[in-house]
């Protein structure tokens, strides 16, 4: 295992995704390999990545601490109890993000009294705001469904074939790799959340690469932050 790695920016990477239609149903035989044979499962990382629907009351897969609706990156290995259910989250590569960020605050609340010698403090609520930067690459940036899309009605012509898209702004799967493996004993750290893209702000500039950014929001599951061995 490699230790003591220092990140570099290349190290970088971030990807959204949807849920896949089918949800799986553990039967306490099946491998989540088998249950999920037929599925695409376009996330690069060696892992199936499964989304929780449901939790078994005994015997469950899923570990202690994670809940309905969270993450749970499997091996493949693993076999479902009844009760547990799942989905498949598929992941798309926002093209080449040059640079993201996810910056957490909390709120201070003033709790100090008339008697108090020093002011006194609770802590707040947690917030989140997400910045992203990305080269732009023709047939992702501006594909169906894509930050562009999300932000503004997309028309394509490709030979005598126009489409016509107006993708309503959903909110997204988000992985964020601080590190992502680039030798078979390295370990895969990300954050995981949801989140809505917004705010795309666009332009070009004469020879350099263009590139956009855009803004995110949480919503719905709070963020989690995975580490990942090699699976096998």
């Amino acid at each position: 295992m490699a230790e003591n790695k220092t990140l570099v920016g290349d190290d970088s990477m971030i990807f959204t995704g949807d849920l896949g239609a089918t949800e799986y149903t553990g039967d306490g035989a099946e491998t989540i390999a088998d249950l999920t044979a037929s599925e695409p499962k376009a996330n690069t990382t060696g892992h199936i990545m499964c989304i929780i629907t449901a939790i078994a009351a005994s015997g469950s897969i899923f570990p202690d601490g994670l809940k309905v609706g969270e993450l749970f990156p499997a091996r493949g290995t693993e076999v479902p109890a009844a009760g547990d259910k799942f989905r498949v989250l598929i992941l798309s590569h926002v093209a080449d993000a040059s640079s993201w960020g996810l910056s957490i605050t909390q709120a201070e609340i003033d709790v100090t009294r008339l008697n108090d010698r020093f002011r006194k403090y609770r802590l707040g609520k947690k917030d989140a705001q997400l910045t992203l930067s990305s080269i732009f690459t023709t047939g992702e940036s501006d594909g169906k469904g894509g930050v562009i899309n999300r932000n503004m009605k997309l028309f394509k012509r490709t030979g005598a074939t126009v489409n016509v898209e107006d993708e309503a702004n959903r909110a997204l799967y988000m992985i964020g790799y601080t590190n992502k493996a680039a030798l078979p004993e390295e370990i895969d750290d990300f954050i995981f959340c949801q989140i809505y893209l917004y705010n795309v702000t666009l332009g070009g500039q004469s020879g350099s690469a263009q590139s956009y950014d855009a803004s995110g929001r949480l919503t719905g599951l709070d963020p989690v932050f995975y580490s990942l061995e090699p699976a096998a």
